[in-house]
């Protein structure tokens, strides 16, 4: 009886032990089934938490992607105007370093435009002065300048003006974080005031010839007509007659030096265009010859052609009426010089730059595109005097009995409109040398 009991309280005990294990069972089923809708109610509200994060970061994504077209597009166009801008632009950083150099800065200062990229900017670009009229000294010192007037030496030996501004770049705290250097280029605004001094000078020239043509053409007309009508009355063979006759010449010569002085005040307008230049020597030296066929018996004009292609190739803008009567003056004065058996070597080459800025950069305003094209007039005569050498451009002098003086100042005046310029020196093996100095672009 006591082993039925003990049975039966054991197989009571291990029943409750399952139901108590099915109840925990349940109890943590449900539990777990709790944490899993509660993990997936978590994970519905990340994903829609993930969903609306993406949704914003798609779009934070499609606004960075269009303010970087944007900037690149501001990048493009500022780069488009610094590269299409006539004034030299260049930037450095805190280093010292160029990080920016447009075309214009190239071609005024003859720097390859890729070459200074990176590099220091003392090694790249030539100092100049005054000195501190640069971006360097204006980042190390903190002071800028304004308009500020530069003269550099280039590589080719070629000395520029320039107009220098500078300013010190900063970033958004205001800290300096480079500077900034933009370069006008002088030369054609110094050509341009040189060409107005000539015209003023001209035109006052102009004014004052116009006065003593109608002070004096007024009486000499009178002169000339009373001595006129007093050679009429005279009888052949009176000697009155030849006195007369030398009053006449005379008025004829002030006339034509008034005419010719007028003629040297005029404004001259310019009718330039390319010209093949050893052609147009050959022509004018035939044209001269046919012209003066009876004072060339004995006179020989040469044209020596130079003995390079580019200088056979020369073009130059000129007005071609004007420099043929330039040469048809200088061709005259030489064989008037000369006398019998004169003999003219005329020769004509284009010098690189190099050497056209080397030898006349000091008396040619050259453009950055142009170098010089230079004729030699030789003859054989006696020469020039080391003391009329400065004089004979001037106009009314001369050595010659019954000259003007104004054949080689005309010539002067009209190479000088075409921005060149005349020297006169003696020839090597005796004579007469002058060199015709005519810009022309590279």
């Amino acid at each position: 009886m006591g082993l039925i009991m003990d049975d039966t309280s054991k197989v009571a005990s291990e029943s409750l032990t399952e139901a108590e294990k099915i109840s925990k069972f349940t109890e943590s089923y449900a539990s777990f089934s709790r944490i899993v809708n509660s993990l997936q109610r978590k994970y519905i509200e990340l994903k829609d938490e993930f969903s609306a994060q993406n949704e914003q970061l798609v779009d934070a994504n499609r606004k960075l992607i269009d303010l970087g077209k944007r900037n690149l597009a501001a990048t493009q166009f500022l780069n488009g105007i610094l590269d299409s801008i006539a004034v030299g632009v260049i930037a450095i950083d805190q280093n010292g370093r160029i990080t920016h150099f447009n075309p214009a800065a190239s071609v005024i200062l003859s720097i390859p435009q890729d070459e200074p990229a990176g590099k220091a900017y003392r090694e790249m670009i030539p100092p100049g002065t005054p000195i501190d009229a640069n971006a360097l000294r204006t980042y190390e010192t903190g002071r800028e300048v304004d308009a500020r007037k530069r003269t550099i030496e280039l590589a080719d030996g070629s000395r520029l003006n320039l107009s220098v501004s500078t300013a010190i770049l900063r970033d958004d705290d205001g800290r300096p974080t480079g500077a900034v250097e933009i370069l006008h280029d002088l030369t054609k605004i110094e050509k341009m005031e040189q060409e107005i001094v000539r015209l003023n000078t001209l035109a006052a020239l102009g004014e004052m010839a116009a006065t003593i043509a109608h002070e004096v053409r007024n009486p000499l007309s009178g002169i000339s007509g009373f001595a006129a009508l007093l050679e009429r009355d005279l009888d052949e063979g009176d000697p009155r007659r030849d006195l007369v006759k030398k009053i006449t010449r005379g008025v004829n010569s002030l006339n034509e030096t008034v005419a010719t002085l007028l003629s040297y005040t005029r404004f001259e307008e310019l009718n330039k265009r390319e010209t093949a230049y050893g052609d147009f020597l050959q022509a004018v030296i035939d044209q001269f010859t046919i012209d003066g066929a009876d004072r060339m018996a004995d006179t020989g004009i040469i044209l020596t052609p130079p003995g390079d292609e580019e200088s056979l190739k020369a073009f130059p803008v000129i007005d071609q009426m004007l420099f043929r009567q330039i040469f048809f003056n200088m061709f005259s004065n030489a064989i008037e010089a000369c006398g019998s058996g004169a003999r003219i070597e005329v020769a004509y080459r284009k010098l690189a730059r190099q050497e056209a800025t080397t030898k006349y950069g000091d008396m040619l305003l050259l453009g950055l595109d142009e170098t010089v094209i230079e004729t030699t007039i030789v003859d054989n005569g006696p020469g020039i005097p080391e003391e009329h050498r400065e004089k004979i451009f001037a106009p009314f002098f001369t050595t010659k009995a019954g000259g003007n003086g104004l054949g080689l100042a005309v010539a002067v005046k009209i190479i000088k409109a075409h921005g060149g310029e005349i020297i006169a020196e003696a020839a090597p093996e005796g004579g007469s040398m002058f060199r015709l100095l005519i810009p022309i672009k590279m």
